[in-house]
């Protein structure tokens, strides 16, 4: 890993969502991930236990990574050893997303989300 210097004059972040990562620093590995049941009703009734992940494949199916088949040479010159940033200004980080001030191995994110929507029927 190259690591280098990294300066920020300022950082404001308004919220963090769930699995989010806030990292200054240098990391090997960051792995944040996030599975939701989003439910929407017109009317708010809500069963304890109603919903469990094991009942939706999009949860346990495996996910490979891409398979990349293009060569790839890339030469980088890093004319410093610094990063110098002012100001950083961040409104939202959210759903395994990652804010990270210093260099990285590996980053693998995921974000899993069932939307579930139950409507009033209406009658005849």
């Amino acid at each position: 890993m190259n690591n280098r210097i990294s300066t920020v004059g300022t950082i404001s972040v308004n919220t963090l969502g769930d699995a989010t990562v806030f990292e200054v620093g240098d990391s090997e590995t960051i792995a944040p991930f996030n599975y939701v049941i989003a439910v929407q009703r017109e009317r708010a009734i809500f069963l304890e236990s109603e919903f469990d992940f094991s009942d939706y494949a999009i949860f346990s199916i495996p996910l490979e990574p891409p398979e990349i088949n293009e060569n790839l040479t890339m030469t980088r010159i890093n004319e410093s050893p610094n990063i110098v940033v002012h100001k950083i200004s961040v409104f939202l980080v959210s759903s395994s997303s990652v804010v990270h001030i210093g260099s990285s191995q590996t980053l693998n994110a995921e974000s899993r989300i069932k939307h579930i929507r139950h409507l009033l029927r209406e009658r005849p």
